[in-house]
């Protein structure tokens, strides 16, 4: 019986072993920082966890989080009575290398995939 439990304890810490590395993949975020253009946004990532985007000449700020795959973006925008409005971006990395980055909003249901190209 002895024998049997520690076969099985042994198969068991196997399974978990493999399995520990599946999942989210993890990204450096070092290299988020710098700018990044999509077609409709530029991103400006610093290394303090803050940033903005610019469209058209609107420039939003934004603080930022990586939690493995997801890039979460916390927009502050202003009304006209100058009262902040705080929208949470989130990104799912599918790909990031030091020049490149490939994305979709986890919000968008098609999932289609945003190009980020660093500048």
């Amino acid at each position: 019986m002895k024998k049997r439990l520690f076969r099985l304890s042994l198969v068991l810490a196997t399974v978990l072993i493999l399995f520990a590395g599946c999942g989210k993949d993890d990204f450096d975020e070092d290299m988020l920082i710098g700018t990044w253009k999509t077609n409709t946004w530029t991103y400006h990532f610093l290394d303090d966890y803050s940033g903005s985007r610019d469209r058209g000449g609107i420039t939003q700020n934004f603080t930022w989080d990586l939690y493995g795959d997801e890039l979460e973006l916390r927009v502050t925008q202003y009304d006209e009575s100058e009262s902040s409005i705080t929208t949470y971006v989130t990104f799912i990395i599918e790909s990031l290398s030091e020049t490149k980055m490939e994305a979709y909003d986890k919000n968008d249901s098609s999932k289609s995939t945003i190009t980020f190209t660093k500048l």
